[in-house]
């Protein structure tokens, strides 16, 4: 009411979106709510999803009955979106996007691969949190199964999180650890440089609404393989510029490595192939004006006369 703001635009359908909501009672303006996946898919099997409480689904329901618009990022979110929503037409699928400048193929990643000692090491990579739903634990044991049939192979974890002790000794106990850097978190401004070292990476988790990190490798020019879920499908196309695979199977994991390994002409189209694409739908630049084009959109609707 101070500011005289025109709309209101929630990240996360809760808490922020119940926030949005008692805004948008009290100052009459329209609200757009985001979904980023914690707060509308689920994965029972690891405690992920804010819906496994009965109340907060309630409240997530109220929220997105009540918003004007709803953003969207990828067709499973979507679609589990459409099925708590009343008006479909109100849900906008918009995906992420990634700064196509910033990740590209033509980064040099020498400088990295010398400072960790790797130069002449095939470079699977992977960035994702130490989490439950991030599958981590899958890729670690597939390992064994790569350097089995390949010496010269090095994985590089990135990020930090709760099991990351966990997946240490995991990795020492498969007899592995000297096979796999664990980075901990990796600065912002270094991550382009750790695509753009790698050969290929991989994103084995149960869960993703998005999987913003499968855009980023492709705008790298990588081959990506990645679990069948969630957002993931929306970017990888099996065969095109990567593989999917099914989650917790660290045997399809090695196999697609070694294939790509075994088939580095392949691979490289497959990178270029990720690049195209990314150029195509997932341009940070595209989704910003998608964006603006909905506030457009939504405003017009709220100023027509009744």
């Amino acid at each position: 009411e101070r500011n005289n703001i025109d709309l209101i635009h929630a990240h996360f359908a809760y808490p922020e979106g119940l926030v949005g909501l008692l805004a948008k009672r009290r100052t009459r303006r329209p609200l757009i709510v985001t979904l980023h996946g914690y707060d509308i898919l689920v994965e029972p099997s690891v405690g992920y999803g804010a819906r496994l409480s009965r109340r907060i689904d309630h409240l997530i329901r109220k929220v997105l009955n009540s918003a004007d618009a709803i953003i969207v990022a990828s067709k499973a979110v979507f679609n589990e979106t459409r099925r708590i929503v009343n008006d479909v037409n109100k849900v906008h699928l918009i995906p992420n996007g990634v700064d196509i400048q910033r990740f590209n193929p033509n980064l040099d990643g020498s400088v990295l691969r010398k400072k960790l000692g790797i130069e002449e090491r095939i470079v699977i990579f992977t960035l994702r949190a130490h989490e439950p739903r991030y599958g981590l634990e899958y890729l670690i044991r597939a390992v064994p199964l790569v350097i089995r049939e390949k010496k010269d192979v090095v994985f590089i974890i990135g990020g930090d999180g709760t099991l990351r002790h966990y997946h240490e000794l995991l990795a020492a106990k498969l007899g592995v650890k000297e096979r796999i850097i664990f980075t901990g978190r990796i600065p912002q401004s270094e991550v382009p440089y750790y695509y753009a070292m790698s050969d290929i990476v991989v994103v084995p988790s149960l869960q993703e609404a998005f999987g913003l990190v499968v855009a980023e490798a492709m705008a790298s020019g990588k081959p990506v393989i990645g679990s069948n879920v969630g957002g993931i499908p929306d970017q990888i196309i099996d065969g095109y510029n990567g593989f999917l695979v099914q989650p917790r199977k660290p045997k399809e994991i090695a196999e697609k490595i070694l294939w790509l390994i075994n088939n580095p002409d392949e691979a490289r189209r497959m990178g270029m192939n990720g690049r195209r694409m990314v150029e195509e739908k997932f341009d940070i630049n595209k989704r910003i004006d998608r964006i603006t084009s909905l506030y457009h959109e939504i405003l017009e609707s709220v100023r027509q006369p009744c």
